[in-house]
């Protein structure tokens, strides 16, 4: 990670003797799962009005999600793991980013306490920038208009609500959208292809002895999409991207089991022993179901794999249009 992280129990960000605090800031907070484009709009304007007025950009998320500690049955399953979370603020120029440990006693803290403690002491906060809906504090008493109040110790920049297409954008939207196997939709969303990250784990050995080579991942992911064959691309222990086709489901040619995540990679080019992966979800192809042999189910591979390829060709030949009429 190139840029500061801290990650530190709630109590203690206004008394810590730590320089990158102890300077004025820019800040925002969230919870930020999935830093789509509604996120992205707040976290730019927090990099922009940091370099207007010549001090750093600060963001405090929360770990674990807020309705984890006092909602556990309402508590989303997250777009995004901490590490992805961290990585992609990271990369939007923030300079400071703050992953405080959400607790009961965090969550009992008043708004104007939260402000006092966090905002005027901790962050030193010149400007604050937030959504329309932020809410914070006990039960989340603490709105824009509480913010509002505070004008004479730092001014407070309120980001309008994104849409993408009509449909506004939200963690929740694109959480729905994923589950339903919309990854196209999601990509529009969230401004990027869905992602999801963990390790790369032994199979039962059918797909090269019976159909085709595959590797199976363990995700460490809490939203996967919903059933069915996707075009993909992977990346192998941090190795480029490469063209896949992967299936999530639970293999009921071979008799129902478990839930797997199943890439093929077109090339046919896996390095071994390759222990992690990153696999980036860009069209849904079809559904999961059952065929009656498994050379029924390779030749339906083949037509996967060929309709990928078909996707990857087009694809690439707008990307290279895009560039030759970009300047």
């Amino acid at each position: 990670m190139d840029f500061p992280v801290r990650s530190e129990t709630v109590d203690v960000i206004s008394s810590l003797a730590d320089p990158l605090l102890r300077q004025p800031t820019v800040v925002s907070i969230g919870n930020f799962d999935g830093v789509h484009w509604g996120h992205r709009a707040i976290l730019g304007s927090v990099t922009r009005r940091a370099q207007e007025l010549g001090v750093r950009s600060a963001v405090m998320t929360f770990d674990p999600h807020p309705l984890r500690v006092l909602a556990p049955d309402r508590a989303p399953r997250l777009i995004t793991t901490l590490q992805q979370k961290i990585a992609l603020i990271g990369e939007l120029g923030i300079d400071l980013l703050f992953v405080a440990r959400f607790d009961r006693d965090f969550a009992a803290l008043a708004p104007e306490a939260f402000i006092t403690r966090y905002l005027v002491d901790g962050f030193q906060a010149l400007s604050v920038c937030v959504g329309a809906n932020f809410n914070f504090g006990y039960r989340q008493s603490g709105t824009v208009e509480t913010l509002r109040q505070w004008k004479k110790h730092f001014e407070l920049i309120e980001v309008a609500p994104v849409s993408v297409r009509s449909v506004p954008v939200s963690s929740t939207a694109i959480r729905e959208r994923i589950a339903e196997g919309s990854v196209d939709w999601a990509r529009r969303l969230l401004g990027r292809c869905y992602e999801i990250v963990g390790r790369i784990v032994p199979g039962e050995g059918r797909g090269r002895q019976m159909t085709v080579p595959t590797l199976n991942l363990e995700t460490e992911n809490e939203v996967v999409p919903q059933r069915g064959v996707y075009i993909t691309r992977v990346s192998m222990d941090d190795a480029p991207y490469v063209d896949a086709v992967t299936n999530i489901g639970i293999r009921p040619t071979f008799g129902p089991g478990a839930e797997t995540i199943e890439t093929h990679v077109l090339s046919g080019a896996v390095p071994s022993p390759a222990t992690t992966a990153r696999l980036q979800f860009l069209r849904r192809l079809r559904d999961e179901r059952r065929f009656d042999s498994a050379a029924a189910l390779r030749a339906q591979i083949s037509e996967d794999a060929r309709r990928a390829r078909r996707f990857f060709h087009l694809l690439r030949r707008a990307q290279s249009h895009a560039l030759s009429h970009s300047g």
